[in-house]
């Protein structure tokens, strides 16, 4: 901001004469216009459209009979009352016998919703990592919920 006092007036007042310099002002403005248009593009580039599905299916009449519990001891296959344990190796879960697992369930029982459930103490990336797994198996209705109806 640029003042200058020029010189004296009539009546002994000086002149006030003061510019604003808007050009700083507006190119901030620029590259924050700017990073809120990549950082909207690039939200709904990684969006995965999931359903909450509360506590377990609690309190629901269309309880997916299809679903897939992380634990801290590996993945469970549940469909309907059978259920499938994919045990972990270490640290490493089975990715990939699950993944076998759902694209067979998906060629015989082709699309169904299917509930996405974590147990206490699972990381978070482990979760993400399964509904990777069941949208990779061509699953496309996912609910996550919370591990206590499917235990």
């Amino acid at each position: 901001m640029a003042v200058s006092l020029g010189p004296v007036a009539r009546g002994g007042k000086r002149v006030l004469d003061a510019e604003l310099n808007l050009v700083p002002f507006i190119d901030l403005l620029v590259c924050c216009i700017c990073f809120l248009l990549l950082t909207a593009v690039w939200v709904e580039l990684a969006a995965v459209r999931a359903r909450t599905g509360g506590r377990g299916g609690e309190g629901r009449s269309d309880v997916t009979p299809v679903s897939v519990l992380v634990g801290t001891d590996g993945y469970t296959l549940n469909v309907g009352p059978q259920r499938r344990a994919f045990l972990r190796h270490g640290l490493v879960y089975d990715d990939v016998a699950l993944s076998r697992e759902l694209r067979a369930l998906h060629a015989t029982v082709g699309e169904k919703p299917i509930t996405v459930a974590a147990e206490d103490g699972v990381p978070y990336r482990q979760l993400v990592r399964a509904m990777d797994l069941v949208h990779g198996a061509s699953f496309s209705e996912i609910t996550v919920s919370d591990g206590r109806g499917l235990l």
